[in-house]
């Protein structure tokens, strides 16, 4: 059977990105579900940074948030978001602290470069992490003990040593100027067999659309087709959040 591939952009930080993500894998279900003799598909977690001025020692978010979009703003995103994340099984608490994504986006390329089957499980218990429980992109110990549960690891001391390191450290920094080459400017960003585009959330049920179309367009004869297919709600690097 041939297996279709979908990539997906995104950042941790982003909550666009934990909502993209999960209805994606949920319409990936539902459509396989309801066509049994549909293909498998791939889906990879390629890395972004929203934010590469955030070095790794953490601040507020509800301070970030504030700075960025002004109290009010920041106030009514943050209240959104709530419903948004309990409606797909997430907890949503803002109280934490970020820092620079770039220490998760090394741990997930070394996971698709090693262990591909666990990219996904991992990064959404990140996902869940940062979102809903407070825990800061560069908290090695929490990392590490996740890498470990997913079996990346062995060890605390195998992974902590890891994060410490420098690791794949360039090849990740390449890939945020390839997303910028290819005219990503915000997540979460999906490219289904490296020819066609849609952005951000956008509802379980839209994707399982996306998934019909391009199956409707792959098992047509080739013709000129638009490769943007849909856009959603996403995060973006000058105003974070847009929908």
């Amino acid at each position: 059977m041939s297996v279709k591939r979908i990539d997906i952009t995104s950042d941790l930080q982003c909550p666009f990105c934990l909502i993209g993500v999960k209805q994606m894998l949920n319409a990936v279900e539902k459509y396989k579900s309801n066509n049994p003799s549909s293909t498998e598909y791939q889906i990879r977690l390629l890395p972004y940074q929203l934010d590469p001025s955030l070095t790794e020692e953490p601040k507020s978010r509800i301070e970030e948030y504030n700075k960025k979009f002004g109290p009010e703003k920041a106030q009514q995103i943050m209240s959104s978001m709530g419903p948004r994340l309990e409606n797909l099984g997430y907890k949503c608490d803002y109280g934490g602290t970020v820092s620079s994504t770039h220490l998760v986006h090394r741990l997930q390329t070394y996971v698709l470069m090693t262990k591909p089957e666990v990219q996904i499980p991992l990064a959404m218990d990140i996902f869940k992490g940062f979102h809903g429980y407070q825990k800061d992109p560069n908290d090695k110990q929490w990392l590490s003990s996740l890498s470990i549960q997913h079996g990346i690891f062995k060890t605390e001391d195998e992974a902590v040593n890891w994060l410490n390191g420098k690791d794949l450290d360039e090849q990740v920094k390449q890939s945020y100027l390839i997303a910028r080459k290819l005219g990503v400017t915000g997540v979460p960003f999906f490219l289904f067999q490296d020819k066609y585009a849609a952005s951000g959330a956008m509802g379980e049920d839209e994707f399982v659309k996306l998934l019909e179309e391009i199956d409707r367009r792959e098992s047509t004869p080739k013709q000129d087709q638009h490769p943007v297919l849909a856009r959603g709600e996403s995060c973006g690097e000058k105003d974070a959040i847009v929908a």
